[in-house]
């Protein structure tokens, strides 16, 4: 991957080799490379038309479709950086996203204009934007240093913080990634998470960048383990990216008596990639159990701060071709949480709380350094600079890090295990949130005298979020509070930050050093 060379410059490589090969397709429509860049480089025209030029933000609040995908390409084209917008977010959030990124131009589906977040321009787009006959847009200046996208993250200060990543940051990724997970013209891919969470951007471009096909997983389809495993079918995916608790139920669909054997046999992944959250390796031993020994299971770790993934390790056969159950040979990594090693071009270190190189065994949180290190956080140069510290390490030059939050041990034979989070941000489904601004959302609704959230894992093993809150003394306990509080949660924030349960408690317990007890809490629901 070439360095120096823009997004959509890499992609303009693509058409220039294999302009009638298939690029992406969703439910409606399959576009070549030719028609994708065509409309991409007419859209992009019409971007210029609508602001004021290169270099500023363009809002994206598109649903599922083709349409992401050709509204990413001309945003970039037109010198821009998009800034994702999810409709399924409360309207809120997504205008406070706005506001915060000053986007000059939200695109928005064609007829959604009113829904849309309100900006200086709000676009809808319909297929006239890329008529035959609809200009196209100029070659426009760009350096691979200029940002390509601003993807906003859970804040621990109650409000979401925009990330902003380069260019080169993404094409640095592509290229470390390329010596752990071989991929060509030949793969399919799927885009299965939503643009607004930083997988999506390794999924969009390892397809693009080198040629492969991209399939834009439907809404339904990507609620569905069932209709999922269909279309993999069908479209005879080879590249499939999960967040581990999502591909657990992936497993249990393919898996379960009675399941599709029609397309357990055709399917053609070479590659599932692991990121967001703690493998569970027993849902891969269960997948190869019925489907073969085929596919190849790899377990990135990353941030969006660091652009996507910071290291990498395939999972062994000798890890996951065993009984269900089995455990680590004694003396190993733990299989779920050895992350491997850094990527290519990345310096990880393991640094106690005194700032010092932790030594094998010694718990430390996780810096990482490299050509992925995004630019920061857009509008809060403070906090960039608490988060992404210029360090001199012993014996080596002065280098800027970022500071992950997460805890690792780096065990004698060099495998890198995590340990967990240095703060009160957890990972539920792949999203990274921070509690602190779950509970200062909740704490608003009305009727409610306290409240903290828990991280938790159920009963079948998933990652969730318990609220515990107290009410009015003089409140009783049919008073309807848990449902305004449950439909507060739901207009406040988005679906993957509302906790999966609500405790009604009489009083939040303390612990001796007069903190809440989160422990205890926690016990409550064992």
């Amino acid at each position: 991957m070439q360095p120096e060379l823009c997004l959509h410059r890499i992609f303009e490589q693509q058409v220039e080799l294999r302009p009638d090969a298939p690029a992406v397709s969703d439910d409606e429509e399959e576009l070549t490379y030719h028609q994708l860049n065509e409309r991409a480089a007419r859209l992009a025209a019409a971007i210029l038309r609508e602001t004021s030029g290169p270099g500023v933000r363009v809002g994206l609040h598109l649903r599922r479709g083709n349409a992401v995908v050709v509204a990413i390409l001309a945003v970039l084209k037109a010198g821009c950086t998009y800034v994702p917008l999810d409709p399924s977010y409360p309207a809120e959030r997504v205008q406070y996203m706005a506001d915060d990124a000053s986007v000059e131009l939200v695109l928005t589906d064609a007829g959604g204009e009113a829904t849309a977040p309100a900006a200086r321009r709000v676009l809808g787009i319909d297929a006239s934007l890329w008529a035959e006959d609809a200009p196209r847009a100029a070659e426009v200046a760009v350096t691979a240093d200029a940002p390509a996208y601003v993807i906003y993250t859970s804040g621990s200060s109650g409000t979401p913080k925009g990330v902003e990543v380069s260019h080169r940051n993404v094409t640095a990724l592509l290229a470390a990634c390329a010596k752990v997970v071989e991929t060509d013209s030949s793969d399919v891919w799927t885009l299965f998470h939503s643009y607004c969470f930083d997988f999506s951007v390794w999924e969009f471009w390892g397809a693009l960048a080198h040629g492969g096909k991209l399939v834009v997983v439907s809404a339904q389809a990507a609620r569905s383990p069932e209709a999922l495993l269909e279309l993999l079918a069908a479209e005879r995916v080879t590249v499939l990216n999960q967040v581990p608790s999502v591909f657990r139920y992936l497993s249990r669909a393919g898996t379960a008596p009675g399941s599709t054997g029609g397309a357990r046999a055709a399917l053609s992944l070479r590659y599932v990639i692991f990121g967001g959250e703690v493998v569970d390796v027993d849902a891969v031993r269960e997948w190869r159990q019925v489907h073969g020994t085929a596919t190849a299971f790899v377990n990135m770790y990353g941030i969006t701060e660091t652009t996507v993934f910071s290291t990498g390790r395939h999972l062994l056969a000798a890890e996951i071709d065993v009984p269900v159950g089995s455990p680590a040979p004694p003396g190993a990594a733990d299989p779920s949480l050895n992350i491997g090693l850094p990527l290519d071009g990345f310096e990880l270190a393991v640094l106690t709380a005194q700032g010092e190189p932790a030594a094998p065994g010694e718990i430390g949180e996780i810096h990482l350094a490299g050509p992925q290190v995004a630019i920061g956080y857009l509008n809060r140069p403070e906090l960039t600079a608490e988060r992404y510290p210029v360090l001199a390490l012993p014996g080596q030059q002065p280098r800027r890090y970022y500071r992950s939050g997460d805890l690792a041990v780096v065990r004698p034979d060099g495998a890198i295990e995590y340990a967990g989070r240095a703060d009160d941000q957890v990972k539920v489904n792949g999203y990274r949130i921070e509690i602190g601004e779950v509970e200062q959302a909740l704490r608003t609704a009305p009727g409610v005298g306290d409240l903290v959230v828990v991280p938790t894992t159920s009963r079948v093993g998933e990652r969730m979020l318990v609220a515990f809150y107290t009410a009015p003394v003089d409140s009783t306990p049919d008073d309807g509070l848990a449902d305004r509080l449950t439909s507060h949660a739901r207009a406040a924030l988005p679906a993957f930050m509302v906790p999966g349960r609500f405790v009604r408690v009489p009083a939040l317990p303390l612990s001796p050093s007069g903190k809440t007890d989160r422990r205890a809490l926690a016990e409550q629901l064992r």
